[in-house]
């Protein structure tokens, strides 16, 4: 199995249910959003899927997957350090999924004003902290790195957390600003932007009520 959910911790939820031989890990890379039960809109074109052996082997079975991603039209690649693809997406999702939701603008709104923009950075500079703190491999410019990609997203572009809030839906807070400042607090890492982003929006995590 590859799970592909948004967070760090699906494959980790996975093995202990069907083994660790039984699970890969994987990064999908789409904005898309569920529009109705059964319905998901996908925002834009872009769409890449990221997958690996947790032990970074290139493995037959994940060879096979490859090509058939391949034959079906897909862009994917086979990383042998899925672990640290997954947690450079952390970093960039957690802050764009807290910060678009709390504030209930898009990017282009929040990533230009020069009030907000170092709220950005230092929500992004926490998950790196927390990162390297649990031995994560993240290169030397994983800041740079994202703050670059932030640089040329869509200035309209709204996470899907910052949708599910505008529709009253569950919210995966608990797994992104929620899990940077839990592992903070496990590791002694100072997270106060994850911190306050999850406080504010803890309300609303279940959806709206009545």
């Amino acid at each position: 199995m590859i799970p592909l959910q948004n967070g760090i911790d699906a494959h980790e939820r996975l093995i202990p249910i069907l083994g660790k031989s039984a699970v890969m890990c994987g990064v999908a890379q789409i904005s898309a959003s569920i529009t109705a039960p059964g319905v998901i809109t996908q925002v834009g074109t872009f769409m890449r899927m990221i997958f690996g052996e947790l032990d970074g082997k290139r493995s037959q079975r994940a060879e096979d997957f490859l090509a058939l991603c391949h034959r079906g039209g897909f862009q994917a690649t086979l990383s042998e350090a899925i672990i640290t693809e997954l947690w450079m997406k952390f970093i960039l999702l957690a802050t764009n999924a807290g910060m678009t939701a709390l504030a209930r603008q898009p990017m282009g709104a929040l990533r230009d004003d020069p009030d907000i923009r170092p709220y950005f950075v230092s929500a992004c500079q926490e998950t790196t902290n927390v990162g390297r703190a649990k031995g994560i491999a993240l290169p030397a410019d994983a800041l740079e790195k994202v703050l670059e990609l932030v640089g040329h997203m869509p200035p309209d572009m709204k996470a899907s957390m910052a949708l599910d809030l505008d529709r009253g839906n569950r919210l995966e807070l608990p797994w992104l600003s929620g899990k940077v400042a839990e592992l903070g607090r496990q590791l002694g890492v100072p997270t106060p932007t994850h911190s306050m982003i999850y406080a504010m929006l803890k309300p609303y995590a279940m959806g709206r009520k009545g």
